[in-house]
């Protein structure tokens, strides 16, 4: 198989799922090392297809934005209350698609996410529990931002409303 035809057929098999792909998998399945899979993401990426990484792996940014509302919340919390803060997104529906913060060198920094269940949100905390990395949000003393995916306007603002009750959403002064 050429290059060319490997990186469509990546595009093709991203195209359909809405769950992520790992490069592992990608290779195993195209015969090449995981190593060629991320230069082929690269490859895409740099030919205008919007593969987004995600922890568990490759997906196309059209699976984060599944539902019909996409809304931005800003919150501040302590690493703590994370698995407060994702609780309360997933319990009411939503997606949290990515997290940014404003860093003072290098600017907005984003990170996608893609949790959307309980498993993601399991992951995500034993990940950064059984790790050295700190999260983002440590380099602007808990305060960032996320784009959520929800169902409807109404279930976004349900979800701010409890992040708000529970202290987690930034207040405007």
């Amino acid at each position: 198989m050429k290059a060319a035809e490997r990186r469509q057929k990546i595009i093709d098999m991203l195209s359909q799922t809405q769950v992520p792909i790992s490069a592992s998998t990608l290779a195993s399945q195209l015969g090449v090392s995981r190593q060629i899979i991320v230069g082929d993401v690269a490859l895409l990426r740099a030919a205008n297809h919007d593969v987004i990484s995600t922890p568990k792996g490759y997906v196309l940014s059209q699976a984060l934005y599944s539902h019909q509302f996409i809304g931005k919340i800003a919150c501040q919390h302590d690493p703590e209350r994370t698995k407060e803060e994702l609780d309360c997104v997933v319990s009411k529906g939503g997606i949290m698609v990515d997290v940014e913060v404003e860093h003072p060198v290098y600017g907005m920094l984003t990170a996608p996410l893609n949790i959307k269940s309980k498993e993601d949100i399991d992951n995500f905390v034993d990940k950064i529990e059984h790790s050295n990395a700190t999260l983002l949000s440590s380099l602007t003393e808990g305060i960032h931002t996320h784009t959520l995916s929800c169902h409807s306007k109404d279930e976004f603002e349900e979800i701010k409303a409890l992040l708000s009750d529970k202290g987690i959403l930034l207040k405007s002064n």
